[in-house]
């Protein structure tokens, strides 16, 4: 296959490993990288094809990588990293799998945190019911599932 590719696919192939080995990416955001340098399309499915093969790119990987990281370091809920992986064409089953690596307490912890800190940031002179009421709404926006959301407020914020 390298035999077939010109001194510009190799320089691009070239840019996209290094693009991937800096960083676990997807299909999706390397196709669009490639796009970004001036590839073709037919260039860039056989870039991404190769990078495959050749393991810089694996999509399992990727969604646990990004569950990891948005659920730990962004504090995301599910919901929301759930619709961006999706947005990037991960397949259902290893947004599942990396989903489900994350503990029910370990979430509910995280959430607890996030919850705590943006609590103290409301005016405690305010009223309770609307300072619930704020606080649904923005763990609504990071992607927590209202179920979830009203069983922290009855457990840490009645």
């Amino acid at each position: 296959m390298v035999q077939n590719m010109s001194e510009e696919e190799m320089s691009l192939l070239s840019r996209a490993e290094r693009y991937c080995a800096n960083e676990e990416q997807c299909r999706t955001s390397v196709r669009k990288k490639l796009c970004d340098w001036g590839a073709a399309v037919d260039v860039s499915a056989r870039i991404v094809a190769r990078l495959v093969d050749q393991g810089f790119i694996d999509e399992r990987r990727y969604a646990r990588s990004y569950v990891s990281s948005k659920l730990r370091n962004q504090k995301w809920g599910r919901l929301k990293v759930i619709y961006q992986l999706r947005t990037k064409q991960i397949p259902p089953k290893f947004i599942t799998e990396a989903i489900a690596e994350v503990s029910d307490e370990e979430y509910h912890n995280i959430m607890l945190e996030v919850a705590e800190t943006k609590w103290s940031s409301y005016d405690a002179a305010e009223d309770g019911a609307k300072r619930r009421s704020k606080l649904v709404t923005f763990l609504a926006s990071r992607g927590y599932e209202s179920s979830e959301i009203q069983n922290l407020l009855h457990e840490h914020f009645e």
